[in-house]
């Protein structure tokens, strides 16, 4: 059996099912109801009463109910019900009774309601004056009550008093409530209602919107009367806004202004809804401006038709974002837009709208702005658009779309999704323009780029046929330090995926590197961007100078995304690298920042810190033989290594080992030859590698050896000489030239410094050594007045031009100063020059050797 009419189409199919406690009627079917959409059945009726089971798919799209299920059965003395489905709170269950006894009034009992972590209990009575009876809330940061009473007159009286403190609920866009208060009252009867409502919040988040503070107010008799509020927070910019409305039966006058992102808004004259015949609001002719831009809106709503008119000028598309939409989009729009629908039938549209310097801005890139010409046709059961780009008048590409046999369920964007597609797009301009449309933010495409493409099938799952040609692309990354330039490609689309064929092209210092690869567009959306699966072969390429690395490398690489994050892989040979100790954890290229709430309700506060769920993993092993440069904290070396780099481009990792080539180490202005050195890397902490380096140098006729053990942060030192001396004898030797018996007061202060630094981790009092680093010198030491030259007491500045070369200027400020030139010929052999203002000059020949 089919019923048809203009609120409701069913298919229904009955049977009468013979049984041991009587016939049974069987009843099933489904169909669409004007207000409740699409739905399901299944019921019987038998001896003991009906029995049904009633699946709604999409009741109430303003609530977030979705495939609410209820179940119908007997009882006792009535009925009992157990419910079902999501909601825009997350997902409710519950079980109800009703009452229906002879001879009293009808009752319902909520035994339980639950939705997500929230439980009502309670029960109402449907008595003859009214109804009566107390609904509880508990749980899930949630608490108050819900109280129904008769009143004169028919009337029922009512009272809501509700706190939340830390509620969380789980739909399918989360919300959370630091805290929050209702409380209302009043009294509803056939014409004649009365409502006192008082609201306040603070800490609300629902997805990326976050409510610092709402306050609400309403007072409204017999549908007379004001509704006031402000709201404040944030929505990719901060907000505040200010609203305020006169209701009364037959009309509501309302106005709303604030700011967004430091711009106004302003309403220049109320909006006025005019109640309808058929129950709903015809809205008058309502402007807003923000930020230089207009928008003028009419049209009606609420009731069998909605019907709504709206014409922009230079309207800021960021506005976008605090609606919720998200997408960092930038320009104005102008135009006009009309949208039409009939209940819940399919909606119809059409939009004539031009978009001035049009982008799209993600982390650290933007979009290059792009003017936008477009229409748009929405009927029922089709959409048609077109849209041309431009640059300045210049045209860069045309793209037109149309996608037919819309469904009738589900939200416009499913649809679209489900629907046949056929579109066509030329273009012909720069990559960037395109590429950070997509917001991929781990690598950068930009220069000229020539596109001829179509697609079929369907936005979920496109087909793609076509060709991309391009000669001077540069591809860079600001987290790896990777910079590809002049590269050549040559692709063709092939149902969703993008066949590179082949590209090439060249890095700093001359390196090249070429391959081929997929970009898979199935899936993209505004969290998800391609699928990428690139094999290159890189020959002396530099693709990393980032976090203290930097590595020119030789050997095949891979590059694999799901859309989300992906992975670099590959089994290389370095041809020269440079790590500079201790600079690792200060690079900062893309920080996580974290953040605490200091300022909330009773003093609490909420920590939450950022994180890149979708972060780039490094797979690579890579091995050298030699040049690998290691600088910084004194080393001035060369490496040879084996080496797994793992982690991601924000926090890499290394594994294996580095084994000395050659290398100096430079302490307290002295230069010490490196003799042994090992590098052990860790790859499950961050980069601070265990040290095992032994140097030697001769100083003052004395044999030193310095052993640098533990992590390379936080390194050990220890001090050996022949012929053996104390730790201070021979640190006074480095840092002083001479014996600890004949230092100056000053020069003891230094020593003392310095010990302090090695026994304690680097933790003492070291004015002058601070201002040495400080000035980018070596040696800086206080000397000592020499009356046999006629020399004050004066300062000594050092600074090893070479690994070779060092120069010393002494003064004492009163007319003496001399210069010191030393030249290490070898290990052993050394020239020493000095000039002085008192003609003290002289050049001599050292020679040190151990025996």
């Amino acid at each position: 059996m089919a019923i048809t009419s203009a609120r409701l189409n069913a298919q229904l199919d009955s049977k009468l099912v013979p049984g041991s406690d009587g016939t049974r009627t069987t009843l099933a079917g489904s169909g669409r109801q004007a207000d409740y959409g699409p739905f399901t059945f299944d019921a019987e009726i038998a001896a003991d009463g009906p029995r049904a089971v009633l699946v709604l798919a999409d009741p109430l799209p303003a609530a977030g109910l979705k495939d609410v299920r209820v179940a119908l059965a007997p009882s006792d003395e009535g009925f009992g019900f157990d419910v079902a489905g999501q909601s825009l709170l997350g997902p409710f269950s519950g079980a109800l009774e009703l009452f229906l006894p002879d001879a009293a009034p009808a009752r319902i009992a909520v035994n339980r309601l639950e939705v997500y972590r929230t439980n009502v209990t309670g029960a109402l009575t449907l008595g003859e004056a009214g109804m009566t009876g107390d609904l509880r809330l508990a749980g899930g940061g949630v608490n108050g009550t819900v109280n129904f009473r008769p009143q004169a007159a028919g009337a029922v009286g009512f009272a809501v008093n509700l706190a939340a403190r830390n509620a969380a609920f789980a739909g399918e866009t989360p919300i959370s409530i630091a805290r929050a208060d209702i409380a209302a009252t009043g009294r509803y009867a056939d014409g004649k209602t009365r409502v006192d409502a008082d609201i306040s919040a603070a800490g609300v988040e629902y997805g990326a919107l976050n409510i610092a503070n709402l306050t609400a107010k309403a007072a409204i008799d017999d549908g007379r009367g004001r509704v006031s509020g402000a709201i404040a927070g944030r929505r990719a910019d901060r907000f505040a806004l200010n609203f305020d409305a006169t209701v009364a039966p037959e009309q509501i006058a309302a106005a709303v202004r604030g700011e967004f992102g430091g711009e106004a808004i302003t309403m220049p004259r109320r909006a006025v809804l005019t109640a309808q015949d058929d129950g709903g609001w015809r809205l008058a002719p309502t402007q807003i401006g923000f930020s230089r831009g207009y928008a003028i809106a009419e049209g009606r709503f609420g009731g069998d038709e909605t019907a709504l008119e709206i014409k922009l000028a230079r309207m800021p598309l960021r506005l976008l974002d605090l609606a919720g939409a998200g997408l960092g989009l930038g320009g104005r729009l102008s135009g006009i837009i009309d949208y039409r629908q009939q209940g819940r039938a399919p909606p119809s549209a059409t939009a004539r709208v031009r978009i001035d310097r049009f982008s799209r801005a993600g982390l650290v890139l933007s979009s290059k702005p792009v003017n936008v010409l477009g229409v748009v046709d929405l009927s029922a059961d089709r959409l048609t658009a077109a849209g041309r780009l431009l640059e300045g008048d210049a045209r860069l590409g045309d793209v037109a779309v149309r996608i037919t046999g819309l469904g009738e369920d589900g939200a416009l964007m499913e649809r679209l999704t489900r629907g046949r597609l056929d579109a066509r797009l030329a273009f012909d301009g720069a990559a960037e323009t395109l590429w950070r449309l997509a917001a991929i933010e781990a690598f950068d495409l930009t220069g000229p780029v020539t596109i001829a493409a179509r697609a079929t099938g369907t936005l979920g799952d496109p087909r793609i046929s076509g060709t991309l040609t391009s000669d001077n692309l540069t591809l860079e990354s600001a987290v790896t330090g990777t910079r590809i330039e002049t590269v050549s490609a040559r692709g063709r689309f092939a149902g969703s995926r993008l066949e590179l064929s082949r590209f090439a092209g060249n890095t700093r210092g001359g390196g090249t590197i070429i391959g081929s690869g997929t970009v898979d567009l199935a899936g993209i959306s505004a969290t998800r961007g391609p699928q990428l699966d690139l094999r290159a072969a890189a020959k002396n390429a530099r693709l990393l100078d980032a976090t203290g690395l930097e590595a020119t490398i030789t050997g095949p690489l891979r590059i694999v995304s799901s859309g989300r994050g992906g992975t670099i892989a590959g089994r290389v040979t370095i041809n020269r690298a440079r790590w500079a100790l201790g600079v690792a954890a200060e690079d900062v290229a893309l920080p996580q920042i974290a953040t605490r709430e200091i300022n909330g309700e009773g003093g609490g506060g909420r920590t939450q810190v950022s994180a890149r769920d979708n972060a780039w993993r490094y797979l690579v092993n890579a091995s050298a033989p030699n040049r690998v440069a290691v600088d910084g904290m004194g080393l001035e070396s060369e490496w040879g290594i084996d080496i797994a780099l793992r982690g991601t481009v924000n926090d890499p990792r290394i594994g294996g080992s580095a084994r000395l080539v050659r290398g100096d180490y430079t302490f307290a202005g002295t230069r010490f030859e490196l003799t042994r050195g090992r590098i052990l890397f860790d790859e499950n902490e961050p980069i601070d590698p265990r040290l095992d380096i032994l140097a030697e140098t001769s100083r003052s006729g004395t044999n030193v050896d310095i052993a640098i053990t533990g992590n390379a942060q936080s390194p050990a030192i220890a001090f050996s000489s022949e012929p053996a001396l104390p730790e201070e004898e021979i640190l006074s030797r480095l840092l002083f030239g001479g014996s600890v018996t004949s230092l100056s007061a000053t020069d003891a202060v230094q020593l003392a410094a310095a010990l302090a630094a090695l026994q304690g981790g680097g933790a003492g009092l070291d004015p002058i050594g601070e201002l040495r680093r400080s000035i980018g010198l070596d040696q800086l030491r206080i000397i000592s007045a020499d009356p046999l030259i006629g020399r004050e007491t004066g300062v000594a500045l050092g600074k090893n031009i070479t690994r070779s070369l060092y120069v010393e200027v002494l003064t004492d400020g009163r007319g003496y100063s001399a210069t010191q030139v030393e030249y290490r010929i070898t290990s052993w052999l050394a020239l020493l020059g000095t000039v002085s203002t008192i003609g003290r000059d002289s050049v001599l020949v050292e020679v040190s050797r151990d025996y």
